[in-house]
């Protein structure tokens, strides 16, 4: 596949801040603008042109991309070419596969440990894909869910378990933005409210039933687009 030039409208007009380092902020730029789409998949990053459109030198923009490439956003290959990671849909079922047994480890693990400031949390990250789905925020409503499912890998207190997750939820974030909008709807608000009401029935079992019909519905997306048709296509 040809590798696609990075367009001129990938990122918003507004300069950087300057949050805790410049390498975080290009970091958090990039991330959104492949998650996104605004980056598709198959472009090619090119490191001047990046630091020109972003109003910085290449020493953070060369970080950044490192930084994408563990995560699995960026792909650095042998001759130094780097480009968006292409979606290939047999991958991203293993994938999803995985990251389903990691997050019913962390439920497992962490809704023991689910306290006040949690609850607090899991009932704004309810509110947060609500207001997303009424504004037509697609971006929005993905965060509040990946954000609300991460509330209890965290409460697991695993740190291992919690990198292996947090560091593939921009995978993850845009499969469903690409791929799997048909489950962001309210249907899938009431999925996750169901989780949350057996979780304070004390109906732990009820909350991985839950958890489960989600991680199947998203993983069905990704195995129907590995029919014999497309397969091998990169997209």
């Amino acid at each position: 596949m040809r590798p696609l030039p990075v367009p001129t409208a990938a990122f918003a007009s507004a300069p950087l801040r300057s949050p805790s380092t410049l390498r975080q902020a290009v970091v958090d730029r990039l991330r959104d603008a492949i998650v996104s789409g605004a980056l598709s998949p198959g472009t090619l990053l090119r490191e001047t042109a990046l630091a020109a459109s972003l109003n910085v030198s290449a020493t953070p923009i060369r970080e950044a991309l490192g930084t994408l490439a563990s995560e699995g956003l960026v792909e650095i290959e042998a001759h130094r070419l780097k480009r968006v990671t292409p979606i290939d849909f047999p991958a991203t079922r293993d994938l999803l596969r995985v990251q389903w047994e990691l997050w019913r480890l962390g439920y497992a693990w962490g809704m023991s440990s689910i306290g006040v400031e949690q609850n607090a949390l899991l009932d704004q990250a309810i509110l947060r894909y609500r207001t997303a789905l009424d504004t037509g925020d697609h971006a929005g409503a993905i965060a509040a869910g990946l954000d609300f499912h991460t509330i209890f890998i965290t409460a697991s207190a695993n740190r291992e378990l919690l990198r292996s997750t947090l560091d593939r939820r921009g995978l993850i974030a845009r499969f469903i933005l690409l791929h799997g909008l048909q489950t962001l709807t309210t249907i899938g608000l009431a999925q996750h409210q169901a989780i949350l009401t057996a979780f304070r029935a004390g109906d732990h079992p009820g909350v991985i039933a839950c958890l489960d019909h989600m991680a199947t519905r998203l993983i069905a997306i990704a195995q129907a687009g590995c029919s014999p048709s497309i397969a091998h296509q990169t997209l």
